[in-house]
């Protein structure tokens, strides 16, 4: 019957039966002594087994991938895996393996564990004692030699390949002979590759994964790691898979080292990581580059999607375009050389770049926009360019057909003329951004307001619109884009002419109130810095259901109420930000924790230089787990704020240095009586020198009229 085959029915190696539940078996079933079979701890010459032998790898198996499924059992004192027949037109695979341990009894468990636990890849891994000449020796000290013996005679001895091939060179026994040869012809390169092994004790590189390994790596100056690449030829094969990892890399992260960027430097390092690069910065501080620059970035970074370019005195970058196929964002920071003719060729009818970003520059006019046609061109961004030209500008516009991202920040002040005319034109706009418009000059009436109103009721798919710190922006402009712009999803109006000085106001609760009413996909409203801008204004934030960003900095106007409001209602909102509003107190913090115990979700608040920091004071405030309390990182400017006083200047200046000569120590700065007599009763110029002297003496810098 089958049951009767009781050895196989209750082999250990079938269903892992514990000993101890076969030894409480035996009464029930008589089981024979050679049922179970017997692990040794020993070679048959008595020496302790440290090194298993392994078979039945799977192929691509590295010994990394051994650590980790022997590592569970002890130390592993070496690793050495064996690889098949290399060739040009073969690939080495692996065939068995050695994996030795410091202790004989992490052995004997790693040959006792159980078979799921050694697999690798779907295999079942063969493990089995090594050889008797291929275990460490261990004199009677304690003493462990671990190179490999090269067999072992029955009386201990290890005989010599000579020896071994006089006994075949005789023929005392042809059996012995020819169990020889086989003995030979099986393990001469086991045995020849494990002298060369030498038993080696493992490092990093066999231990941790390549995730971990790239993750250390990042934290490894680039230029060091390719210095370091002469260590060794398993080193630098991983610092060369590192680094075709890495997709981005700025040249800032050198700033730490004096290290001078030139353009030959550049070269050496474009040459190791340029092919697997997406997106590259050249922003270094202390650079000489050169105009071959661009001929480098094109020639070694094929794959480039995103360039900035930062402070660089480079005028021609049309070589871009012959390497960098993929090309879709370039940015120039800072570049005070580029020109309308350094972008022309950059723009071309058959151009692939998408983004074009020009901030800091005196010399680019427009004028390569005009005639070039690009056809993939969607975004462009002007940022302080003083030579900016608006009808040269509006002209261009007529060759994108594609733009729906226009940024014309920091221009002249004539460009805010041209502005209707340009908007009028893109219909399609969908990121537009205005800031920094804050010239004097033409600030007494909103010049051009009925003619921007106009252009933007076209803009009905406008979802980003920036107007930061830009003087012409009423409470009718916010009403035209909340009629307008129904799917809106970021506002910024901070700091529009919010001084109560101006003759004209600016943005208030009326406009707030409008965009709020009408634009309900808002998720991102700034409105820091209004002076005209109350409780009542902001209340109306309540009606925005997907809102998840809120900052109103520096008002002293505003209290906790319609923060708290907003807190109940936008059950979206992860952030508040109110850093610099006096009168917002603790009860803000209060209802965050009541709003994230009705819906939970993460919440940040910035109520730095506000009551709930100063009055309330820095008290731990019975708050949600979800919920971030800032109470220290001011992020307001005060310099915005609507009740800024510039303390330097005042205004009644024919009095400014009454306070010096009404201070009591005045005789410390001018000196005693005595030595102002000098000058008082002489003209003389030589008491005019020691007058200087005794100027001097005191440290004080007077004008002489």
């Amino acid at each position: 019957m089958f049951f009767e085959d009781v050895e196989g029915f209750l082999s250990p190696e079938i269903f892992h039966i514990h000993p101890e539940f076969i030894a409480m078996s035996s009464s029930l079933v008589p089981i024979p002594t050679f049922a179970l079979r017997s692990i040794p701890t020993h070679t048959e010459d008595g020496i302790p087994i440290r090194k298993l032998y392994v078979s039945n790898l799977p192929p691509k198996t590295t010994r990394t991938d051994l650590f980790g499924v022997f590592a569970q059992y002890g130390f592993i004192k070496s690793c050495w895996l064996r690889m098949g027949d290399k060739g040009p037109n073969k690939t080495p695979t692996p065939t068995y393996a050695f994996v030795t341990f410091s202790n004989p009894a992490d052995a004997h468990k790693a040959l006792q564990a159980p078979m799921h636990e050694k697999m690798l890849r779907g295999r079942n891994l063969k493990i089995s004692p090594a050889d008797s000449w291929h275990q460490p020796s261990e004199d009677p000290d304690g003493n462990v030699n671990w190179k490999p013996q090269q067999g072992r005679r029955q009386d201990g001895s290890s005989p010599s390949s000579w020896d071994r091939t006089q006994q075949d060179h005789e023929g005392d026994n042809a059996e012995f002979s020819e169990t020889i040869k086989a003995e030979n012809t099986e393990n001469t390169n086991e045995e020849t590759n494990t002298e060369e092994e030498s038993d080696q004790p493992y490092n990093m590189l066999d231990i941790l994964n390549v995730d971990c390994l790239s993750h250390i790596l990042t934290y490894v100056p680039i230029n060091d790691l390719i210095r370091s690449e002469r260590v060794s030829r398993r080193w630098q094969n991983m610092v060369q898979e590192y680094l075709l990892g890495i997709r981005m890399f700025k040249t800032s992260w050198w700033q730490h080292e004096p290290v001078k960027l030139t353009t030959a430097v550049l070269r050496r390092l474009l040459q190791r990581l340029g092919g697997s690069l997406l997106r590259l910065h050249i922003d270094h501080q202390v650079s000489a580059l050169n105009d071959r620059t661009a001929h480098t970035v094109g020639k070694f970074c094929p794959h480039l999607e995103e360039l900035k370019v930062v402070g660089m005195q480079t005028k021609n970058w049309n070589p871009l375009i012959y390497g960098c196929k993929n090309l879709k964002s370039l940015s120039f920071v800072s570049c005070t050389k580029l020109t309308d003719s350094s972008l022309v060729h950059l723009v071309k009818k058959d151009s692939c770049i998408e983004s074009l970003t020009v901030k800091n520059n005196t010399h680019v006019t427009g004028l390569f926009l005009t005639g070039s046609n690009p056809t993939k061109l969607t975004s462009l961004e002007f940022f302080n360019c003083y030579s900016l030209q608006g009808s040269v500008l509006s002209a261009a516009i007529d060759s994108l057909p594609t733009l729906t991202a226009l940024k014309l920040d920091v221009c002249p002040i004539t460009m805010w003329k041209m502005i209707p005319l340009i908007l009028s034109k893109l219909p399609k706009l969908q990121d537009l951004s205005l800031s920094e418009y804050t010239t004097s000059d033409m600030c007494i009436l909103p010049i051009g307001n009925e003619a921007f109103c106009k252009s933007l009721a076209s803009l009905t798919e406008l979802k980003r619109l920036n107007l930061s710190r830009n003087i012409y922006i009423t409470n009718s402009v916010l009403k035209t884009v909340a009629q307008s712009c129904p799917e809106l999803e970021s506002l910024n109006v901070s700091s529009c002419n919010s001084r109560k000085t101006f003759s004209h106001n600016g943005v208030g609760d009326e406009g707030i109130a409008a965009v709020c009413a009408s634009c309900s996909s808002l998720m991102s409203l700034d409105v820091s810095y209004l002076a005209t801008l109350s409780d009542a204004g902001l209340s109306a934030a309540v009606r925005l259901p997907r809102l998840v960003t809120l900052t109103a900095r520096g008002i002293p106007a505003l209290s906790s109420a319609p923060f708290c409001a907003v807190l109940a209602s936008c059950h979206l909102l992860e952030e508040i930000d109110a850093s610099g509003c006096d009168n917002v107190t603790g009860e803000v913090i209060v209802a965050a924790s009541e709003a994230l115990r009705a819906r939970p979700r993460p919440v940040a608040l910035y109520l730095a230089s506000t009551a709930a920091a100063f009055i309330d004071g820095p008290q731990e405030y019975d708050s949600h787990k979800l919920l971030t309390v800032n109470l220290y990182e001011d992020r307001s400017n005060p310099h915005l704020r609507v009740d800024f006083v510039d303390s330097v200047y005042d205004e009644d200046s024919d009095r400014s240095f009454d306070d010096i000569y009404d201070h009591e120590d005045f005789d410390d700065y001018m000196g005693e009586d005595d030595d102002l007599e000098l000058f008082l009763d002489d003209d003389d110029d030589d008491d005019l020198e020691d007058y200087e002297e005794i100027l001097q003496i005191n440290g004080v810098n007077v004008l002489l009229l």
